[in-house]
């Protein structure tokens, strides 16, 4: 009987090492610079928020790695598939329900002019400005979607806790950087992905919306260059 139960528990603690592994890579931007830090490793601060570039690109890079080598899974496996006509329509229109409500807020509670992570990123260079727009579509999609979302629920057979685990990494970073007022303005943008997500289950489509919502960041870069 130890013997039979021992053989049903290790299968279970592999699955739960090797996704938890996983989701160490998958929210290594969100750690690995604090404890470097921790440890006394000066990072290149004059770099701002272009630095998420380079950190999303090795985390990416190590996890695509790992799903395919350690865990022997295709990216299919975190919903990396072709998008099909109706996802990618879905993905328009839900930009629009984001734009439509983000005007209306915007309206009734105007914003204040500018925050500093705003106005940090109209400071950098047009070409990072770009490169930081379509990098965190498609890296944070990976890797606070994508990843994080199906190996979650595949463990706990609920998709609500991966979602109770996995939003607030995604939304604190970004309140931090942005301040709370990003919620009031930008938070339907991040409803809107998770929505498109949860239904049409294609992560191409999601980061493809992502790449929508967070073009309007080119307008106060271009400006204040004009």
């Amino acid at each position: 009987m130890a013997m039979a139960t021992d053989k049903q528990f290790r299968p279970l603690v592999r699955r739960w090492g090797v996704a938890l592994a996983g989701l160490g890579l998958a929210f290594l931007p969100s750690w690995a610079p604090s404890l470097l830090r921790g440890w006394g490793v000066e990072l290149p601060s004059h770099l701002g928020p272009a630095s998420s570039i380079a950190w999303n690109i090795v985390a990416v890079s190590l996890l695509l790695l790992y799903i395919l080598l350690v865990e022997r899974r295709g990216l299919s496996s975190i919903r990396i598939v072709r998008p099909t006509g109706k996802d990618l329509e879905w993905a328009l229109i839900l930009f629009g329900i984001h734009m439509g409500f983000a005007w209306l807020v915007r309206t009734l509670w105007p914003p204040p002019s500018s925050d500093s992570g705003s106005d940090e990123i109209a400071a950098m260079p047009l070409i990072l400005v770009v490169a930081l727009i379509i990098s965190a579509a498609v890296f944070e999609e990976i890797l606070f979607r994508g990843y994080p979302l199906e190996r979650l629920t595949e463990l706990t057979h609920h998709r609500w806790i991966a979602l109770v685990v996995t939003v607030p990494l995604f939304v604190i970073p970004h309140l931090m950087f942005f301040g709370p007022q990003w919620l009031l303005y930008q938070g339907s943008g991040t409803l809107v992905i998770y929505v498109l997500y949860l239904w049409r289950r294609n992560l191409v489509a999601c980061m493809l919306l992502h790449l929508l919502i967070n073009l309007p960041i080119l307008i106060p870069a271009i400006t204040g260059r004009l």
